[in-house]
């Protein structure tokens, strides 16, 4: 589901309370909800120009790592990456708060790129069982965050996801080929095959937050430029609580308050370095 904001929202920075009421309701029940068009145009812009010339950097030092011409690359926690717009964008944490308890912290940067000539990925979940041998559907414990830089369009790889109720199997049923070392998710693939499934098309500076065991799949990027999606996933207090972002001391004393809630379990005091250097 598309939330466009109101004005109102859109100056305030908050959700009135239906709005939110609905957006939660959505994650719960499909999965996921968009909200069109949040981060300013020019915030969008100058990340974008920093963004490509830092991964043309990384691909030539990497290469691509998830997928024919697709990377997953970490991102630096230093602006203009870390604006309050995007690592504590108030209309998404209201959302995240809501479902995750307000103690939730995030435990991933980065961003995931499917480059022209891309392939399909594989339909997959993002996360491996909290209870392998449980039959029953768990609550959301954890939460992806997407950012597009560009206009996800037909075109250019849009995500592919299976809403409705991938994000509420049985906690086994997501991995239950994991041993299967050739084809881990052999399961998935099949069953999706003959399921719903949806394109996520979005504007630049949408924010898509998504239940992270909703199934999912990159698609074939037919454009001629990079389709890149800025990348979080925010967890409950108790969840992924390992430290693997440097953070100096300085760069985490001038963050908004909200901010040093999210990372606080981070390397606070670390020297600022390049995730791959």
């Amino acid at each position: 589901m598309k939330i466009q904001l109101s004005e109102q929202e859109k100056l305030t920075k908050q959700l009135n309370p239906e709005t939110l009421e609905i957006a939660v309701e959505q994650v719960k029940a499909n999965g996921y909800v968009i909200f069109e068009k949040v981060v300013p145009e020019e915030k969008i812009t100058r990340i974008r120009t920093e963004f490509d010339v830092l991964f043309d950097d990384y691909i030539s030092k990497k290469g691509y790592n998830t997928g024919t011409n697709r990377a997953q690359m970490f991102l630096p926690f230093e602006n203009p990456y870390i604006d309050e717009d995007i690592i504590c964008n108030p209309i998404a944490t209201s959302v995240i708060d809501r479902l995750l308890g307000e103690d939730n912290h995030c435990n991933y940067f980065a961003s995931d790129t499917p480059m022209p000539g891309s392939d399909y990925q594989n339909a997959h979940c993002d996360i491996m069982p909290l209870f392998p041998d449980l039959d029953i559907p768990l609550p959301v414990f954890s939460l992806v965050l997407n950012i597009p830089l560009v206009d996800v369009t037909e075109e250019n790889g849009p995500l592919e996801i299976w809403p409705g109720g991938t994000h509420r199997n049985p906690d086994r049923s997501n991995h239950d080929t994991l041993n299967d070392t050739v084809n881990p998710h052999l399961h998935i693939v099949r069953a999706a095959e003959h399921m719903h499934s949806e394109k996520v098309h979005m504007s630049a500076g949408s924010i898509l937050i998504r239940d992270i065991r909703m199934w999912h799949r990159g698609t074939p990027n037919n454009s001629d430029y990079r389709r890149t999606n800025l990348a979080m996933i925010f967890n409950r207090s108790w969840y992924g609580a390992g430290s693997s972002i440097d953070i100096p001391q300085e760069t985490y004393d001038s963050l908004p308050p909200k901010a040093k809630e999210l990372f606080r379990m981070h390397r606070i005091g670390s020297p600022a370095k390049v995730p791959w250097a």
